[in-house]
């Protein structure tokens, strides 16, 4: 994927120092930040190198303006709550590098009328599937697992798809933003999604997720024909290696979505009541002549969070090699 260009320009040396450092320590960033403390420096840089982001101390937004550049100008307030600026939008300075990058992404993706090229990848991006028909498995814990294992080594995105996450309370991140709105973002045809998607993404122990949607309904209204183009999005324009499809029977064309699989996991329990839901789904199957599935399914059962974390270390380690 080209590297786009990011500026950022404030007369105080250690913030602009800092801020690029932490920016470009990412794995694989979007943006190559920049860091100048002398307007003339960046209007000069940015003639022969223009930058797509460059974000501005306050008071020198008029003199940048004057020269007029490109790219999109965002203004680094030193007031938390500040009156917008008729030009250019704002984000407050004093806040985590984090924060200010998502919101910086979410902008850059709502207005620029580029994309961001496509993603070239040595090897297809893998996807893990773990689904189980009984509940209480531990089937969120073992993706979530799972994922935290091959992120370690291989960027790798986790996607709750089950119709009460939980998520808002043991997880809670962002603006609002979930996975129906990012679905609903790429519906509308905007190019920027790589920068949409890196700017609402949480992370949990180094695994990336998005936010998963907020109510049953919202998963429901999620059709087929979405769910293909959310993953052919992520295939093309995104840079992860991995992604860990967390399924439940809430979600439409579960099992044409399981059929994509290049792998899933069933944890599963050992009770009677489990055993009958079992046999039901493999008869569903059956019915359906999607046998295959079963084919690429590994059953599993724990008997303890330790044994759940050496089975994810296990597997984790033989994705990666793959």
């Amino acid at each position: 994927m080209k590297r786009r260009q990011m500026a950022v320009c404030d007369e105080e040396q250690e913030y602009t120092r800092r801020f690029a450092g932490y920016a470009n320590r990412y794995r694989d960033p979007l943006f190559t930040v920049h860091g100048y403390t002398n307007i003339q420096e960046l209007i000069e840089d940015t003639k022969e190198h223009p930058a797509d982001i460059i974000l501005l101390s306050g008071n020198l937004t008029k003199e940048l303006g004057k020269e007029g550049q490109t790219g999109q100008i965002i203004c680094l307030s030193e007031e938390e709550y500040q009156e917008e600026m008729p030009d250019y939008p704002m984000i407050y300075k004093y806040q985590s590098c984090q924060q200010i990058l998502r919101k910086a992404y979410a902008i850059y993706a709502e207005r620029t009328p580029a994309g961001l090229g496509t993603a070239l990848r040595l090897r297809d991006m893998k996807r893990i599937g773990v689904f189980s028909p009984a509940g209480r498995t531990g089937k969120t814990s073992f993706a979530l697992a799972l994922g935290k294992e091959l992120a370690k080594q291989r960027r790798t995105l986790y996607l709750n798809m089950e119709e009460f996450s939980g998520f808002e309370i043991l997880y809670p991140w962002g603006d609002g933003w979930t996975l129906s709105e990012l679905i609903y973002y790429m519906k509308q045809g905007k190019n920027a999604f790589a920068c949409k998607l890196e700017s609402m993404t949480g992370q949990i122990g180094g695994l990336d997720y998005i936010p998963p949607v907020k109510s049953p309904l919202e998963l429901r209204s999620i059709g087929r024909e979405d769910w293909e183009k959310l993953l052919e999005a992520l295939e093309k324009e995104s840079r992860y290696e991995y992604v860990i499809l967390d399924l439940s029977c809430g979600v439409e064309s579960l099992f044409e979505l399981l059929e994509q699989c290049d792998g899933i996991y069933m944890p599963h329990a050992s009770d009677e009541t489990a055993q009958a839901k079992l046999w039901q789904y493999k008869e569903a199957l059956k019915l359906l002549e999607m046998e295959d599935i079963l084919e690429k399914t590994e059953k599993i059962v724990f008997s303890s969070a330790e044994q759940l974390e050496e089975y994810a270390r296990m597997e984790g380690k033989k994705w990666r090699e793959m």
